[in-house]
């Protein structure tokens, strides 16, 4: 070897170390802006907890459910239905919501944070570790910088916080849907079993909580796999069959243990006929609930309600009084249908979603008569970040992304909202795409911005060749 080609080894090296440093550095630099960040948004949700939500005494709606059901769970008196075991001693199967949340919290109980103060803070922590998720998605679909600026709106952004001092699910199915984003665009880069089932575990946990999100097998999972076009068929079907048994696995149990309970069988849950019937009747097919819900629906005169003890039963009959009622009035159907998405998307009467976010769904936070400027603010900060985040999806797809699992989410918040009624907290999935999308759109503005010239703009990160979306679409 010449001394030339020695020389030029020494610098190649010098450059690698220095390369290799430099890489630290910036990860260093990254992970410490986005803990500072974090913290930011644990003191705003530990804020809303302790400040806002002091004063909320008692839990009720859904939130009385979880809370309760999970102490019955932890007392090892089983899944029993907790109204009626509080309110009259009755010990009655309960399954009206999926499993997931309740052994949360059954596990909380069982260390000891039995309070629903002390369990709404833990939720706080759940929230915060989707910021960091969101964060690091936010890098991978774009920049350090796009990443820090998607974790700073997921800290502030009151449409993801309120969720963490409710004691509702939508907590843990944020996290849930961040983390099968994640994965979904890590498998995209890299199609490898181990990658698919991350994804497929993150959307059943999803599952556990709100059960809509088994329709993202369908809509993404499958998809996501066929699409793999480098792959070979068989290896393709080894995946969807991997895919498919982790929520199969997930679910048996609570299946077999419902056949025991309950004379139909309950694969999930037997709150699907109460819903249905809640969004339609005459007080939600017109009227000031149109495309909402309401309770008295569920009682006379509005229908004859469902005698049957055994919920299963019931909640068959409660979808069949739906049911016959949708097939009564198919002609004011589309309306409804119309007037359901418009509410979740906040098209439609925006400024009466104040009003039901705040009182009826208890979004405000605090004790009843307390006002709805937190819900007011969520609203506004919403419509600032569409237009952001309809920019974001133009970037991306720009820069050779695939960006259909950002719209899965918000494709399934429509259909359920089509088919049961428009509310804010349905939309929660959605709000992870959004804040990801509107982050990207801030980042390319600051980019071009700080550096005009077309050479500059270039050195944009664009996606490995198995993640662009126009080889494999």
């Amino acid at each position: 070897m010449t001394g030339t080609a020695e020389a030029e080894v020494v610098v190649s090296r010098r450059e690698q170390r220095d390369r290799n440093a430099a890489q630290r550095r910036a990860e260093r630099t990254f992970r410490m802006a986005l803990g500072a960040i974090m913290a930011l948004g644990l003191a705003i949700r530990a804020a809303f907890v302790l400040i806002r939500q002091s004063g909320v005494e008692l839990v009720t709606g859904d939130a009385f459910w979880y809370h309760f059901q999970a102490k019955l769970v932890a007392e090892g008196k089983g899944f029993l239905h907790p109204f009626e075991y509080y309110e009259h001693g009755v010990e009655a199967a309960g399954a009206d919501h999926p499993p997931g949340f309740v052994a949360i919290l059954a596990v909380l109980d069982l260390l000891g944070i039995d309070t629903p103060q002390g369990q709404r803070l833990v939720m706080c922590l759940v929230g915060t570790a989707s910021i960091a998720v969101i964060g690091l998605l936010g890098r991978r679909l774009a920049t350090p910088v796009v990443g820090l600026i998607a974790a700073g709106i997921a800290a502030v952004y009151p449409n993801l916080w309120i969720n963490d001092g409710m004691l509702m699910v939508e907590t843990v199915f944020i996290f849930a849907t961040a983390v099968a984003l994640l994965c979904t665009y890590r498998y995209l880069e890299r199609p490898r079993r181990g990658e698919l089932l991350l994804v497929s575990a993150a959307l059943t946990l999803a599952a556990l909580t709100r059960p809509e999100s088994l329709l993202m097998f369908a809509v993404l999972v499958l998809p996501l796999v066929l699409a793999r076009h480098a792959l070979p068929w068989r290896e393709r079907l080894v995946h969807l069959v991997l895919a498919a048994l982790v929520p199969l696995l997930a679910f048996a149990p609570w299946a077999v243990y419902n056949l025991g309970r309950f004379e139909v069988p309950v694969l999930i849950s037997t709150g699907a006929g109460q819903t249905l019937a809640a969004g339609n009747c005459d007080l939600t097919y017109s009227g000031d609930h149109l495309g909402f819900y309401n309770t008295r629906c569920l009682l006379e005169p509005q229908i004859e309600p469902p005698t049957a003890e055994d919920l299963s039963v019931r909640d068959g009959q409660y979808r069949e009084i739906a049911l016959d009622y949708m097939r009564d009035h198919l002609g004011e159907l589309p309306k409804v249908m119309a007037a359901r998405v418009g509410r979740v998307w906040h098209l439609y009467r925006p400024g009466q979603s104040i009003g039901l976010d705040g009182f009826v769904e208890g979004r405000s936070g605090g004790p009843p008569g307390t006002s709805h400027e937190l819900v007011r603010e969520a609203l506004w900060a919403y419509y600032a970040l569409m237009p952001l985040a309809i920019a974001g999806l133009v970037v991306l797809r720009r820069r050779g992304w695939q960006v259909y699992p950002l719209l899965a989410q918000p494709l399934i918040v429509t259909l359920t909202a089509a088919a049961t009624f428009g509310i804010t907290r349905y939309r929660a999935g959605a709000e992870v795409s959004i804040v990801i999308c509107a982050a990207v759109a801030i980042g390319a503005c600051a980019s071009r911005m700080a550096r005009p010239t077309a050479e500059d703009r270039h050195e944009q990160k664009s996606p490995p060749p198995a993640a662009a979306g126009k080889a494999e679409t």
